[in-house]
C-alpha cells in the first residue's frame, strides 16, 4: 500500500512538473479594448481635528464620454516554439483603447487621523466594484498623501489574434504544438489598478484647492482570450485639478477638471468632474 502511494505521488509530481512547461501565447493583429477611467480621489480634502475619524458617502458626477485612442508604436514580439518550428514573427499591433467614463461613481470612505498622520480606506462602484486605500498627513493648512486603487471589471474587446500553444499531451505523446487564429467580440473579467497621490491646500478651513495625479494600468495581466500577449498594455496618467467646499461641516461639494495622458497616445484629453459628499 505504501509503495503504491509513493509511486502515485511520484507520477503526480512528474506530471505537474511537465504540465508546468505548457504555455499559450498570442499576437494581437488588431483590436479595440474597453478601458474604464477611475474617478479622481483627493483624500479627505478638509482639515480634521487631531485624534478624530470621519466617514464619507459620496457621489461623483462626470460627463459620460467615450473616446477611441489609437495606440502608437505597439509591436508584437516574435513567438517561437522549438518543437515543430511553429513561429510568429515580429509585427505591428493595430490597437486602440475605447476610453470610457461612467457618469456616476458611488463610494464610501473612512478616514482616521492621529496628531498629523492620516489613513483612509474606501469601497465603491464605478460601475464595477473597487477598493482603495490612502496614507498621508492632514494639518490645519495642508493635506498630502499617496493612494492605491484596485478595480475588477467586465471588459469588452473586439480583437483578432494569432496564437501558438505548447501543450503536454501525455507520457506517450510528449509535447505538441498547435496554432490558430481567433477574432470577434469578446468579454472577460479583468483586474485594473494603480497608484497616485493627492495634495490639498486649505486657504480657509472650509475650502480645499486640490491636485491629484494618478497612474494606472488597464488590462493588468497582459492577456487576451486567456492567451498571454507579447506586449504590455500601456499605462494611463490622469491629473485632477479642482476645489471643494465644506458646508455646515457635513456637506462637501467639489468640482474640477481631469487631464488624461499616455506615452502611447498622441494628444491629451480634458474632462469635467464634480461631486457631492455627506460627512458624518
Amino acid at each position: 500500500m505504501r509503495k503504491a502511494f509513493v509511486i502515485y505521488a511520484l507520477v503526480t509530481c512528474i506530471g505537474a512538473l511537465l504540465c508546468s512547461c505548457s504555455w499559450q501565447k498570442a499576437q494581437v493583429t488588431e483590436g479595440i479594448f474597453d478601458v474604464y477611467a477611475p474617478a479622481p480621489y483627493t483624500g479627505a480634502a478638509f482639515s480634521m481635528d487631531e485624534k478624530s475619524s470621519a466617514m464619507r458617502v459620496s457621489l461623483q458626477i462626470r460627463k459620460n464620454d467615450k473616446e477611441t485612442w489609437q495606440l502608437e508604436d505597439i509591436e508584437n514580439d516574435p513567438i517561437h516554439s522549438d518543437n515543430h518550428g511553429k513561429s510568429l514573427n515580429k509585427s505591428d499591433a493595430n490597437i486602440a483603447y475605447r476610453f470610457k467614463r461612467f457618469p456616476v461613481t458611488g463610494s464610501f470612505d473612512y478616514f482616521s487621523k492621529n496628531r498629523i498622520s492620516l489613513w483612509g480606506a474606501g469601497i465603491g462602484l464605478d460601475p464595477y466594484p473597487f477598493i482603495r486605500g490612502a496614507v498621508g498627513i492632514n494639518s490645519q493648512h495642508i493635506e498630502a498623501g499617496i493612494t492605491a486603487y484596485l478595480n475588477m471589471s467586465l471588459n469588452t474587446s473586439t480583437n483578432k489574434i494569432s496564437w501558438i500553444s505548447h501543450d503536454y499531451e501525455g507520457m506517450m505523446s510528449g509535447y505538441e504544438d498547435h496554432e490558430g487564429t481567433e477574432e470577434g467580440r469578446y468579454q472577460e473579467v479583468k483586474f485594473n489598478g494603480g497608484i497616485g497621490g493627492f495634495i490639498n491646500f486649505f486657504p480657509i478651513k472650509s475650502i480645499a484647492i486640490s491636485y491629484a495625479p494618478f497612474l494606472y494600468r488597464p488590462w493588468w495581466d497582459d492577456e487576451v482570450r486567456d492567451y498571454e500577449v507579447s506586449f504590455r498594455f500601456p499605462c494611463i496618467i490622469s491629473q485632477y485639478f479642482g476645489a471643494s467646499i465644506l458646508i455646515a461641516k457635513h456637506v462637501q461639494v467639489s468640482a474640477g477638471t481631469t487631464l488624461y495622458l499616455s506615452t502611447a497616445v498622441k494628444g491629451s484629453y480634458w474632462f469635467f468632474d464634480s461631486g457631492v459628499g455627506f460627512i458624518f
